[in-house]
């Protein structure tokens, strides 16, 4: 990522963030997706109680003034506010802690050595962070990565169905069983 691609996205968090707290929210994450021509900024917010249209409505309106009276992105710009949704990218490691025994979606920079050799992208169990350090349950075995080497990651939803609910144990438990195999 660009140093003024970085210095924009500071900026408009820096705009952003009073307001969305204001209205007892939190900012999840930031983007810019695009950039030739018409970029789009996607604002994730969050709470507790969840994220209303109308509150999206409010954050867009105020921060589309804001960054147009302080010329934050030059020229035309498409944005979007939104909850993180079901399926939520994580900006930051420390976003992750909840979702223990969970599937992530992981997408690395460069593909994995072995036993993975060429794999960049992986989907399984999320089992655990050591510092920067990344575990999840990936065909069965534990797979650890700096987070670092992390493009994207984002939440695999399951719906709440007798078989998922089974299915999501026996993963926790798997997961679980992982965690307690490398605090041995």
């Amino acid at each position: 990522m660009s140093q003024d691609k970085i210095k924009e996205l500071a900026r408009i968090r820096e705009l952003a963030a009073p307001f969305v707290e204001s209205l007892g929210l939190s900012v999840w994450g930031l983007e810019i997706a695009g950039g030739d021509g018409r970029p789009t900024v996607r604002l994730f917010i969050e709470s507790a109680e969840g994220v209303d249209v109308e509150q999206c409505a409010k954050v867009s309106r105020q921060l589309g003034l804001a960054l147009d009276m302080e010329d934050v992105i030059h020229g035309a710009y498409q944005l979007e506010v939104s909850s993180p949704g079901l399926e939520r990218r994580f900006f930051e490691i420390s976003q992750l802690a909840p979702y223990v025994g969970r599937d992530l979606d992981i997408t690395l920079a460069e593909p994995l050595g072995k036993p993975l050799e060429g794999r960049k992208r992986l989907k399984g169990a999320f089992v655990s962070i050591d510092g920067e350090t990344v575990t999840i349950m990936f065909e069965g075995e534990p797979v650890s990565f700096p987070w670092s080497d992390v493009t994207r990651a984002r939440l695999v939803h399951e719906f709440d169905t007798p078989e998922a609910s089974k299915a999501r144990a026996r993963k926790t438990s798997k997961a679980d069983k992982a965690a307690a195999r490398d605090k041995a």
